[in-house]
């Protein structure tokens, strides 16, 4: 019973993709492979695919192959691999106590550890057995195999177990050796026996029988096993086709995957299957390499017996076929039942409201009955569709007839009908172009496309509005999505949205193949799926929508080939159905060599997950680097890598990479050969920026390298400051140099200018000194001169009234005469002292104007004048003392001060009997007091109020010359002179105090 459900399970596995095309990729030494015999086939945890040869390791990324050789081993054949690629530790054999390390990326030779692939048990050698390829067919030879708690020890007596944990070992009852090669492999951590002559595998797990299975591939002779214990993988190859055993929920199942032509099971020793994208690697010991796409498409064909398998317009049939313009119904299976539509055309079909079946024929239409299962056809004469529709009320078609020139042209007529049949037009709008589409806007407007360009009709008025404007555009074909936007497809332009009665062209793919678009079928998540006439798209409506509205936005088209399971990549479209939605969810597209059938939602789109930049080319010398790549400036050429594990259509890899710091940096794309190149590079740290688009929802991931070039000395930071500084302290020296020197001539310059200025400035403040002080004396003068010359005027007067009196009595008696020459003496007498002081007067002044400034001693000064009066003073009986600083030294007008002292020691003198005369001096800062202290007769108060109020205000005050005389008014004039002071102080016995307050200028 279970063996006649596994032949009806492989029965239905069969024809279900029997009608799948395979996909295959040929490598060998003459397309990227070393050596023609792939050992072993494995998947390192960063996405890249190892293989073993015996001329080095070969690395895969989905595109190049990257060779390893030369290793420092005495031999680069290479046969199995073992370890754990999720840990990114993988090891394949080399040389005696050395093995190959791949980690990171990387192979490395390194040292095996004790009892990796050789140990010694029981006096006898045992070889590591991870994959099929390690058991060879040599008589005598032992095998181990590791698992993650225990060994097992494959021997032609018997199957031994040891647990890591214990010393004890467990042995049963099997021979897993049949002719030396051992029988058995492992999945998720369980070791299967295949027992060929039972007809069983057994299971052990942890050195038990647990179970076992009747699976005839399994046990069948002539089925070879292709098993990694590294992949966790087990294939079974019978009959030239491939199957997959997994292990799942404690059963051992066997699947059928595809099925090889003209090839021998024997020459395939290595396998491994890529799930995530679908990819099969089968390598042989003397092909090389075989990469099978198992598709998500299914393409079927015409029977051998029927023309070619060029199809165009088509209809859904069933949930799960479509029939086409030659009558035929083909479902995932291929054709399963025919109408023989006869002499129709391709490039039209279509259901009536009625769910007949429309063909085109010439000049007449051949409606399919549905009561007749489309066997019996009536026909409509006088008609030619392009495109058909209806709606609860009425026929609307797009036809065509021919031009009356002679010439295969047509012209367009929008013919709306009465009711749901072809009977009564009930309007018609004519357009001079051959017409291709229509589809209604809305429920007063139709879009009509033709092969000039593409118009809107007013249903109301009959008024058409060209779209296209002066530009003519090949409508191909229009679409209503679901949203409600209207997409034009226009041949050799591509896709346009009309938008606010404007076209907005959508940007093309990388080849331009959009240019070329036949249609538009949208799945139920917002994508649309476009054929071509190179290949089938697959775009985000939401892209193309944000891409409209800003002209900016990406726009990522995900391309699918025949790698995918077409028969060819051409798409058909000119009709107008380009493409069928079936009930149960499948997309059917014709092309030029079959229908494709596949799920929209079941497709898979791949995306790579991430790439590595460490490796670069600088003149043709590979080096590695991990962040930052370090370049001389002596490069010509360098080209980074860009590796990414991807193993789908490689025009979907969307790879755009920018070097930072350039002239008018870029996004670029990076080709197929992963690389972006880079000259004449100047030194610097510059900053290389790759983005690699790993969904359809657009997004992007970054990686970032720096490229560092070091500057030669000469161009180093340093370098710069120091010259800088240099040739700044250079021009700072010479502008220093040359400012010392204009500084020199300047200040000789202003040298001469200053001692010219200043003694034409000395020259003018002394003369404005001089004209001030002229001002005051000739102020003070005048007044002088005019109180002298008042009291001139009454001697004068009186002598001269004496005179006359005298002349005019000419009595000269005795007393009388004696009377009057008395008066006339001391009329004469004041006459003569106002005339020596107005003399003095004159002399101080004049000599003052001219007088040399001269260093003195105030004590000889002083004792001079002591000497002149002390004899006058004798005869009175009074004593002259001068107590003057003898070390004194003054810069004091000396006839001034001499003047002054003799007018104050003359008054002392003159008013003083019996008495004392004292003179002392003491400095204050730059200030002389000069004391002359009397005990004579001393003046009075009003004397004293009235020269300490003139000499407050002696250029306005009234001299009062005949009253007081001469000599306080002289000293306070030339005490003026030399801007001194004097105050007059009553002693408390008797006498009067002089202070003369002096300014000691300085030279």
């Amino acid at each position: 019973m279970q063996k006649n459900i596994l032949f009806i399970f492989f029965i239905v596995v069969f024809f279900t993709v029997r009608s799948q095309k395979l996909s295959i990729q040929f490598f060998n030494t003459d397309n990227g492979l070393p050596q023609n015999s792939v050992k072993d086939i494995i998947k390192d945890k960063y996405g890249f695919i190892w293989m073993t040869t015996e001329n080095g390791i070969v690395r895969y990324d989905g595109t190049n192959f990257l060779v390893y050789k030369n290793f420092p081993l005495t031999s680069q054949r290479f046969t199995y691999f073992y370890g754990h690629p999720e840990k990114d530790s993988v090891y394949t054999t080399g040389d005696y106590g050395k093995t190959i390390l791949l980690h990171d990326k990387l192979p490395k030779v390194t040292k095996i550890a004790k009892n990796t692939l050789f140990l010694i048990k029981d006096n006898s050698g045992h070889l590591l057995y991870c994959t099929n390829y390690s058991g060879g067919a040599t008589a005598g030879v032992k095998f181990f195999m590791n698992f993650k708690k225990g060994r097992y020890y494959l021997t032609d007596t018997g199957l031994g177990y040891t647990h890591f944990g214990s010393k004890g070992e467990i042995n049963l009852p099997i021979k897993p050796l049949l002719n030396a090669v051992p029988q058995v492999f492992a999945l998720n951590e369980i070791l299967f026996y295949r027992d060929i002559q039972s007809k069983k595998v057994v299971k052990i797990e942890k050195g038990k029988i647990t179970g076992s299975y009747q699976i005839p591939l399994l046990t069948d002779p002539h089925s070879k096993i292709l098993w990694s214990q590294a992949n966790n993988q087990v294939f079974i190859m019978n009959k030239s086709t491939m199957y997959t055993c997994d292990y799942e929920n404690g059963e051992l199942k066997v699947s059928r995957l595809f099925k090889l032509d003209k090839v021998k099971d024997e020459n395939f020793i290595s396998a491994y299957y890529d799930k995530s994208y679908k990819k099969f690697y089968l390598g042989s010991s003397i092909d090389g390499l075989q990469i099978i796409s198992l598709p998500d498409f299914t393409t079927v064909s015409r029977p051998p017996s029927e023309p070619e398998s060029n199809f165009y317009a088509l209809l859904p049939y069933n949930s799960s076929s479509v029939i086409t313009t030659f009558g035929e119904i083909y479902d995932r299976n291929g054709m399963v039942d025919n109408k023989h539509f006869k002499n129709t055309s391709s490039y039209f079909l279509s259901y009536d409201h009625s769910g007949n079946i429309m063909t085109q024929k010439t000049d007449e239409v051949m409606v399919y009955q549905k009561t007749s299962s489309f066997t019996h056809a009536i026909p409509i004469k006088d008609i030619e569709l392009s495109d058909f529709f209806f709606d609860d009320h009425r026929y609307y078609g797009l036809l065509q007839e021919f031009k009356n020139d002679k010439t295969p042209r047509f012209n367009t007529f929008l013919t709306i009908y009465k009711d749901k049949s072809f009977r009564f037009p009930g309007k018609k709008v004519f357009i001079n172009s051959e017409p291709t589409k229509f589809v209604r806007l809305d429920q007063n407007h139709i879009i009509v496309g033709t092969i000039k360009g593409l118009y809107k009709i007013s249903l109301k008025t009959n008024t058409i509005y060209d779209l296209t404007g002066k530009d003519e555009l090949l409508i191909r074909n229009i679409i209503k999505s679901k949203d409600g936007n209207i997409w034009v497809m226009a041949l050799g332009k591509g896709l346009f949205l009309l938008k606010n009665n404007h076209l907005v062209k959508m940007p093309l793919d990388v080849n331009n193949n959009i240019s070329s678009a036949h249609g538009i079928l949208e799945d139920s998540k917002g994508f649309f799926w476009i054929p071509t006439n190179n290949g089938l798209y697959k775009v985000p409506e939401r892209q193309l929508l944000q891409y409209a509205r800003n002209r900016k936005s990406r726009v990522d088209y995900y391309r699918f080939a025949k790698d995918s399971g077409f028969n060819t990549n051409e798409f058909n479209g000119g009709s107008n159905l380009c493409g069928s939605q079936l009930a149960n969810g499948d997309f059917v597209l014709p092309s030029l060599n079959g229908l494709v059938f596949f799920n929209p939602l079941k497709v898979n789109t791949y995306y790579p997950k991430n790439m590595y930049i460490e490796r670069a080319s600088i003149d043709n010398k590979l080096q590695y680097f991990k962040e930052n790549l370090y370049l001389e400036q002596e490069f010509s050429r360098v080209d980074i890598f860009i590796d990414v594990p991807y193993y789908s259509n490689p025009d979907n890899l969307v790879i755009e990479a920018k070097l930072d710091r350039m002239t008018n940096a870029k996004w670029e794309p990076i080709g197929k050969d992963g690389k972006f190149s880079i000259s004449n590079l100047g030194y610097g740290n510059h900053t290389f920026v790759v983005k690699m688009l790993v969904s359809d929802s657009g997004k992007f991931i970054y990686k970032k390298i720096n490229v560092i070039i070091p500057p030669y000395f000469y161009q180093t930071l340093w370098f710069k400051i120091f010259t800088l500084s240099i040739s700044l302290l250079l021009v700072y020296l010479l502008i220093r140099w040359r400012i010392s020197f204009l500084k020199k001539k300047n200040h000789e310059l202003e040298e001469i200018v200053k001692s010219r200025t200043k003694t034409l400035s000395d020259t003018v403040d002394k003369l404005e000194i001089t004209k001030i002080k002229l001002h005051k004396e000739v102020e003070q003068q005048k007044k002088l001169i005019g109180t002298i010359t008042h009291d001139i005027t009454t001697p004068v007067k009186f002598i001269a009234m004496t005179a006359k009196e005298i002349l005019d009595t000419h009595d000269l008696s005795t007393p009388r005469a004696e009377k009057i020459l008395n008066s006339i003496y001391k009329s004469s007498d004041q006459l003569y002292n106002f005339t020596i002081t107005l003399k003095e007067y004159a002399d101080i002044y004049t000599h003052h104007r001219s007088d040399e400034k001269e260093i003195y001693s105030l004590y000889q000064l002083i004792e001079e004048k002591r000497i002149l009066f002390n004899e006058i003073a004798e005869k009175k009986n009074t004593v002259i003392r001068n107590h003057a600083d003898r070390a004194l030294l003054i810069n004091i007008s000396k006839n001034i001060l001499s003047a002054i002292v003799h007018n104050l020691m003359d008054n002392s003198v003159k008013y003083t009997e019996n008495g004392i005369i004292t003179i002392e001096s003491h400095v204050e800062g730059e200030n002389i007091n000069l004391l002359i202290t009397d005990t004579g007769i001393g003046m009075d108060d009003k004397k004293i109020e009235y020269y300490t109020k003139l000499q407050d205000n002696i250029e306005n005050e009234k001299l009062l010359l005949q009253k007081y005389g001469m000599g306080l008014h002289l000293v306070l004039q030339l005490l003026q002179m030399i801007e001194g002071k004097i105050i007059f102080t009553k002693n408390h016995s008797k006498g009067t105090s002089f202070r003369l307050i002096l300014t000691n200028k300085k030279r």
